[in-house]
């Protein structure tokens, strides 16, 4: 009976998650989580830069505005929080426009992808010594079709993204980017406080109905950490 509990959960959980469309003018677009941001800001970005405006229908993933470019030297930060959990599966990255707009060359290079609270406070100072849950090469994507596919654990259930893009392609002062996809699933729970509520484990002189509470009893509770 346990084992039917845990599986009912586990397929509640499941069903939570969706890929379809909120957005009435673009229904079609499912998987895109553009729709799901809370908000979004830019560090070393020049001028007021539309960050927000990166994520995009994917009908609208080449026009070259709204695009933000960075301003004292070529890196760039972009943070994302999502309304709700979401799970990431697919990273598009461009900078789509004409010659004249922009220097070709500007497209980044690379993007560090953080996730998680932890990832929060992050600046350009405090990120050498925290490890990225990815790091991607990025080739020019004019025409944003190319996208990176995200490792499993680390982009699951995921309510803060942070972005860095260290350089581009030219070695210019500036990087650009247009537009960036993220595809997956989301949530329908918002993020709320939690309303906890605990139960007394039973002192040391009945431990083992406490390791029986606390299913510390099980042999091969503990699994490997992959």
């Amino acid at each position: 009976r346990r084992g039917g509990r845990g599986a009912a959960l586990a397929a509640r959980r499941a069903g939570a998650m969706c890929s379809c469309s909120h957005d009435e003018e673009w229904p079609e677009d499912t998987w895109n989580l553009y729709q799901h941001i809370e908000r979004a800001e830019g560090l070393n970005t020049l001028g007021d830069g539309d960050v927000r405006g990166l994520f995009k229908p994917h009908a609208r993933r080449r026009d070259s505005a709204p695009a933000i470019e960075s301003d004292a030297d070529e890196e760039l930060i972009v943070k994302v929080w999502f309304a709700a959990p979401v799970n990431i599966r697919r990273i598009i990255v461009a900078s789509c426009h004409s010659e004249e707009e922009a220097d070709p060359g500007s497209h980044p290079s690379s993007v560090r992808c953080f996730t998680g609270p932890t990832a929060e406070p992050l600046g350009f100072d405090g990120m050498e010594d925290t490890q990225p849950a990815q790091v991607i090469e990025l080739l020019p994507n004019p025409e944003a079709d190319a996208f990176t596919q995200c490792a499993l654990k680390p982009f699951t259930q995921v309510s803060f993204l942070l972005l860095h893009f260290p350089g581009n392609h030219g070695g210019v002062e500036r990087t650009r980017v247009s537009y960036i996809g993220l595809q997956g699933e989301h949530s329908h729970a918002k993020r709320q406080a939690v309303d906890a509520k605990y139960e007394l484990v039973p002192n040391a002189e009945d431990s083992k109905e406490a390791q029986r509470l606390l299913g510390l009893d099980k042999t091969g509770a503990m699994g490997r950490m992959q």
